[in-house]
C-alpha cells in the first residue's frame, strides 16, 4: 500500500558561466497536517507574571505568535463557510496587520465571469490592495473567443490608481491594454503568448509649504510580453517548456528594463523535474538558476516484502496529457499591477549665480508649460530685458550679461501677471580669472 507522496526539491543558484550544478538527493517521508502560523523568535523578553520561573528564564528564547498572523487564515475560512463556492472560486483574498506602520493590509482581487457561452466568456476583474505604504485599485474588463478548437484569442483593457498610504490627495492613474493567445493545447504542443501595454494618464504636483520646489510624480510608460511552449515530443517520456519573459518600464528618471529565459524539464512519470533559468535587469543585474527535483512514492507494503518501497508516483504514459483550452476561457489576467512611481523635484523659485557681470538663473512656473515670460531688472522702475519660452513642465533657465552694481531681478508672465521670486544681485564687473 503506497502512502504519501515524498518530495525532493534540489536548488542551486549560480553564477552565469559556471555550469556544473551538484545534486544531492535526499528522501523523506511527509504526512499532512494541520495549518501552522508562521512563528517568531525573539530574545531577552520578559515571561508573564503566571509562568514559573523555569519557564521564564530571559536566556532562553521563547516563540511568540503575534496575533496578527492569524488574521488571513481566519478571515479566509470564514470567506470559505459564507461564502457559495461560485463566488469564491473567483476571490483571492488576503488581511493582515502592519505593527511599524499600525496599519491593516488588505488584497482582494476577483475574477468576475459576466457571461459565458460555449465559445466565449466576458468577464470583470476589480482589485483592491492597501499595503503599509501604498493603497491601489483596479478595474479591469476583458472578452475570449476559441477560433477554433485549437486556438483561443482575449482582448483586455484596465484602469488603475494609486498613492501613497494616508495620502488624502490625488491619485495617479494609468490605463492600459492587454492581448492573450493559446494554441494547440498539450496534446503535440503548447502555445502561449501574453501583451500589456501601460500609459500614464495624469501627473500630480505637489507644492512644498516654502514654495521653493515642486515634486512632480506619474506612473511610467511602458509594456511586458511574455511566452511560454510546451516543445514537440523528442523523447517519449520527457517534456521540456520554454518560458521567457520581456519588460520595460520607462519614464523621465525611471528605466526598468530586463528579461528572463527558462527551460524545464519533467518526466511523465512525475519522478524527475529540472529547470535553468538566466535572467538581466538594469537594477538586478546577471541571474542564472538551476534547479532539480525527485519525487517518490513509498510502499508499505513492498518494504515489508523486502522489496525496493520507492518508484515513481504515476504510470509513465506514451501520450501527454491534452490540457482543456476550454478551461482558459475563465482563467485570471496576467500583469503588472505594481509599477514604480516616477519623481522629479523641480525648483520653483528663482535661483541666480553671479560670475563677472554674468547672470545666471533658473526656476519654474509649473502651471506655465511652452509660455513665454519676460525676464526683468530694476535699479530703479522695472524694465524688461529679454524674453524666453518655459519648456513642456514649465521650467527656464538662461544668462545675461550685466554692467557693474546691485540690481533686482524677476520673471513675468504678462497676460496672467504671474511673477516669480524677486532676487536681489550683486555684479561685479568682469570675472577677475579671466
Amino acid at each position: 500500500m503506497k502512502t504519501s507522496t515524498n518530495l525532493l526539491s534540489i536548488s542551486h543558484p549560480a553564477i552565469l558561466g559556471i555550469f556544473p550544478v551538484i545534486l544531492c538527493i535526499a528522501v523523506t517521508m511527509t504526512h499532512a497536517s494541520s495549518y501552522k502560523a508562521p512563528d517568531f523568535r525573539a530574545e531577552n523578553i520578559a515571561p508573564p507574571t503566571y509562568l514559573s520561573t523555569g519557564m521564564g528564564d530571559a536566556s532562553k528564547k521563547q516563540q511568540i505568535q503575534w496575533p496578527e498572523y492569524y488574521i488571513d487564515p481566519t478571515l479566509n475560512h470564514g470567506l470559505n463557510l459564507v461564502l457559495p463556492q461560485a463566488v469564491r472560486k473567483g476571490l483571492e483574498f488576503n488581511g493582515g496587520y502592519d505593527r511599524r506602520e499600525g496599519l491593516p493590509t488588505l488584497n482582494v482581487d476577483y475574477f468576475l465571469p459576466i457571461k459565458g457561452w460555449s465559445d466565449k466568456s466576458l468577464f470583470l476583474s476589480p482589485r483592491l490592495s492597501l499595503t503599509a505604504g501604498k493603497e491601489s485599485f483596479s478595474l479591469g474588463a476583458g472578452f475570449r473567443h476559441l477560433i477554433t478548437s485549437d486556438v483561443l484569442v482575449g482582448f483586455h483593457a484596465f484602469h488603475d490608481w494609486v498613492r501613497p498610504r494616508r495620502h488624502k490627495g490625488e491619485f495617479l492613474k494609468e490605463a492600459g491594454v492587454g492581448l492573450e493567445l493559446s494554441a494547440l493545447p498539450g496534446y503535440y504542443s503548447d502555445i502561449s503568448v501574453r501583451l500589456n501595454a501601460y500609459f500614464p494618464v495624469n501627473q500630480r504636483r505637489t507644492i512644498d509649504r516654502d514654495f521653493t520646489f515642486v515634486l512632480e510624480e506619474e506612473l511610467p510608460r511602458g509594456g511586458d510580453a511574455t511566452l511560454g511552449i510546451l516543445l514537440p515530443p523528442v523523447f517519449g517520456l520527457l517534456d521540456f517548456r520554454i518560458d521567457a519573459r520581456a519588460h520595460s518600464y520607462r519614464a523621465e528618471n525611471t528605466d526598468v528594463t530586463g528579461y528572463s529565459v527558462g527551460l524545464s524539464m519533467n518526466s511523465r512519470d512525475g519522478m524527475f523535474s529540472a529547470n535553468v533559468r538566466q535572467a538581466r535587469d538594469r537594477s538586478g543585474g546577471d541571474d542564472f538558476r538551476a534547479d532539480g527535483g525527485v519525487t517518490l512514492a513509498f510502499d508499505w507494503t513492498e518494504l515489508f516484502k523486502g522489496a525496493n518501497p520507492f518508484s515513481a508516483p504515476y504510470t509513465a504514459s506514451e501520450t501527454r496529457y491534452n490540457r482543456k483550452i476550454h478551461d482558459s476561457l475563465y482563467q485570471r489576467v496576467v500583469r503588472k499591477h505594481d509599477l514604480p512611481a516616477d519623481r522629479i523635484e523641480r525648483p520653483i523659485a528663482l535661483a541666480a549665480i553671479v560670475s563677472g557681470d554674468t547672470v545666471s538663473f533658473k526656476g519654474s512656473f509649473p502651471d506655465l508649460p511652452n509660455s513665454r515670460v519676460t525676464v526683468q531688472i530694476s535699479r530703479s522702475p522695472w524694465q524688461d530685458c529679454s524674453e524666453m519660452i518655459t519648456d513642456a513642465k514649465g521650467s527656464y533657465s538662461g544668462r545675461l550679461s550685466l554692467p557693474p552694481g546691485k540690481c533686482r531681478i524677476r520673471l513675468l508672465h504678462k497676460p496672467t501677471g504671474q511673477v516669480s521670486e524677486v532676487r536681489t544681485i550683486v555684479v561685479t564687473g568682469s570675472d577677475p580669472a579671466q
